[in-house]
């Protein structure tokens, strides 16, 4: 017997060969001149060749000499230094496919050699790699797909850190995604709009439920977008915390377009010009309220009912569209009725888009109303309804006109505040209708105390403010007397009669104040003092 055989601690050759073959793996002994000392069942199902045959045969002879000197040849030399090793290594089947390995070489002393050998363990991995490369391609393809969506699509851990975004989310940041990921809405937005998302994703998180909303952003540049924002929560089976997954789009663009149909929409149905919307063969779509009033044929809807048959051309009776619009795309002229009653009309070609045909756009405005509509608005706009003296506004525009008028001319101006007393027991006692009647006659008397170019107006309930020009200031406090003399007499409100008197004062441009604004404002302080004074019911402006 040998030392091997000897030895109580080694198996015997046959068994140890045995128990070799009972393991799924391709497993061989080689010697140190890289033969094969013995294989077992492994590389007789992978190669088909009985396992006696390899026995003497080189590994590069079996494994193939490109495969022996690039993976293996190393990994045998460290294992007979007694070192462990691995390599991967690529090998074609029986039935010629290509399969990979993972090998183990370790150094071997046992029954099956009389020297220090290397043990080759081959386990196949092909499934395993086939599997990683088939999901490497999904999530490539997944990639893809996520890229190639419109909306923006983002992952954010439970901490709000973004783990994953596509191009779209990319492109709406204006970031690439190296910049984004590992960072929170804290360092990408403002702190507002932070907070605001944050609250957002922690009822999605606490409640475990999709949420859908509106969100306006706010980014450190200043822009400001709203989001239609979808949520859903990200938890991982193995993980107790929960992240977010949210996919949304920016909308801002498309709710101002609706509200800019909306708001034409009112404008549409609100303008007091009748409006008409035609399609391209004349016919009637739509027209609003005025339009209905002015032409009551508008109102049955039940039949269709073409320009020519409401209107007509004086010029040539039929009007032509595409005619009167074909230069510039818009006309302006004069049209009738079939009563014989002339227009001033509009008309606007409106492009269709895609497969929309044209349309036309006519605005009918009778001029004597629209000017008497005019004049009215201006009045309303600028006169007191109740004494049909100048508003506060009209003042302040003269005020700032005879301002830039005097400076040029560097001439002087008074404002004069007249506020009146003893007026309020008027309303208390006889209510506010005889309280509006004194205001009429107390304007009427104070106009006549000025001259037509200056301006008298009232400014607030029983608050009265003028503005004349002055050559020096004392005219102005003789203005001023003129206006409490006005008020001596007393008003007749049947039975009884009321006395009322006033508190002035007055500021002088451009002594007290360059602006319009202040010298008011200057002119009320000194009529405050007029009024608090025991001696004399107007002051001048003083600090």
């Amino acid at each position: 017997m040998n030392a091997q055989q000897n030895d109580p601690s080694k198996l015997h050759p046959q068994t140890e060969l045995s128990l070799l073959d009972q393991l799924g793996d391709m497993i061989a002994i080689v010697d140190q001149n890289n033969r094969f000392v013995a294989v077992n069942k492994g590389y007789e199902n992978f190669f088909g060749i009985h396992k006696d045959a390899f026995v003497g045969k080189t590994v590069a002879e079996v494994h193939g000499t490109e495969a022996y000197e690039q993976q293996i040849k190393s990994a045998l030399e460290q294992a007979f230094m007694g070192k462990k090793h691995k390599v991967r290594i690529s090998q074609t089947s029986i039935c010629k496919q290509q399969h990979s390995f993972e090998g183990k070489f370790t150094s071997y002393s046992g029954s099956l050699i009389t020297d220090l050998g290397a043990m080759v363990v081959l386990h196949d991995i092909t499934d395993l790699i086939e599997t990683q490369q088939e999901l490497e391609r999904e999530q490539e393809l997944l990639h893809t797909i996520i890229n190639a969506v419109p909306d923006f699509i983002f992952a954010k851990s439970p901490e709000g850190v973004y783990q994953l975004c596509n191009k779209s989310f990319e492109e709406f940041l204006d970031t690439p995604a190296e910049d984004i990921l590992g960072r929170t809405d804290y360092e990408l937005m403002s702190r507002t709009s932070a907070e605001y998302i944050s609250i957002k994703d922690k009822e999605v998180k606490e409640t475990l439920e999709a949420q859908r909303c509106d969100e306006w952003v706010s980014y450190k540049d200043g822009r400001r977008r709203l989001l239609d924002m979808y949520k859903l929560p990200l938890k991982e089976s193995n993980s107790t915390e929960t992240g977010v997954l949210g996919i949304g789009r920016n909308v801002t663009f498309e709710r101002e377009a609706e509200q800019n149909l909306l708001l034409a929409s009112l404008v549409f149905d609100a303008t007091p010009d009748p409006c008409i919307i035609l399609s391209d063969e004349g016919e009637i779509i739509s027209s609003n309220e005025a339009a209905q009033n002015q032409f009551p044929q508008l109102k049955d809807k039940t039949q269709s009912l073409q320009l020519n048959e409401l209107l007509y051309s004086p010029e040539r009776d039929a009007i032509d569209l595409d005619r009167l619009t074909e230069s510039n795309g818009s006309w302006c002229g004069e049209i009738c009725s079939h009563d014989h009653r002339t227009y001033f009309a509009t008309l606007n070609a409106v492009q269709g888009q895609s497969v929309q045909s044209n349309k036309f756009v006519l605005i009918v405005r009778d001029e004597k109303t629209h000017s008497a509509m005019a004049d009215n608005l201006l009045t309303k706009a600028y006169q007191d309804p109740l004494t049909d003296l100048p508003n506060r506004r009209l003042f302040y525009s003269r005020l700032e006109s005879a301002i830039s008028r005097a400076e040029r001319q560097l001439s002087q101006l008074a404002v004069i505040y007249i506020d009146l007393d003893k007026f309020k027991p008027v309303n208390d006692q006889y209510g506010h209708a005889t309280g509006d009647k004194v205001l009429r006659e107390v304007a009427k008397r104070l106009k006549h105390c000025f001259r037509s170019t200056d301006t008298i107006a009232r400014i607030g309930g029983d608050e009265f403010v003028a503005l004349i020009d002055i050559e020096k200031r004392e005219q102005a406090i003789l203005v001023a007397e003129k206006c409490l003399n006005s008020l001596v007499a007393p008003f007749d409100l049947k039975p009884a009669q009321h006395i009322i008197s006033a508190s002035i004062g007055i500021s002088i441009f451009p002594e007290d104040a360059g602006s319009a604004e202040i010298l008011i404002q200057r002119a009320d302080k000194a009529m405050y003092q007029a009024k608090h004074s025991a001696d004399t019911s107007v002051c001048y402006f003083s600090e």
